[in-house]
């Protein structure tokens, strides 16, 4: 009966040679959660939609399956579509599933937010979202 007790007291030494983690080891753990929480934000931020001219968008320097966020006049509405005018730039808007909002009309300026797409040969946004209204507060301030 003493070696099952004698047995027992050395099983229980063994578990107690682990050692807790040194608080050193535990705050570079936290910094490591912290630094990889921080990488998931900034990596999940760039994938928003870029904000551009109508020019910009047709000017080349995006194609099909960028998300953009695209402000110009509305102008040829239809059942499918219509057009975002900015200077002498144009710009074709498929509404897709877009819900157009109560507001919306022609001669009125908007902001889309859409992917690009190709519709035959031509470069069109695809709406996910419409707002009718000022830009202001997506462009920069001057000064």
């Amino acid at each position: 009966m003493d070696d099952a007790r004698h047995n027992g007291a050395r099983r229980d030494e063994t578990r107690r040679t682990r050692r807790p983690w040194p608080p050193w080891a535990k705050g570079a753990l936290a910094v490591a959660v912290m630094a990889l929480a921080v990488f998931a934000a900034v990596k999940t931020a760039d994938d928003g939609p870029t904000y551009v001219s109508v020019a910009q968008a047709v000017g080349g320097d995006y194609g099909p399956g960028d998300a953009l966020q695209v402000h110009g006049d509305v102008h040829n509405v239809t059942r499918d579509d219509f057009l975002l005018f900015e200077d002498n730039h144009t710009l074709r808007v498929l509404l897709a599933d877009a819900d157009l909002p109560d507001t919306f009309a022609e001669d009125k300026g908007a902001t889309v937010t859409g992917k690009l797409a190709l519709d035959g040969d031509e470069l069109v946004l695809v709406a996910e979202s419409i707002q009718v209204g000022c830009p202001s507060k997506y462009e920069p301030d001057e000064g």
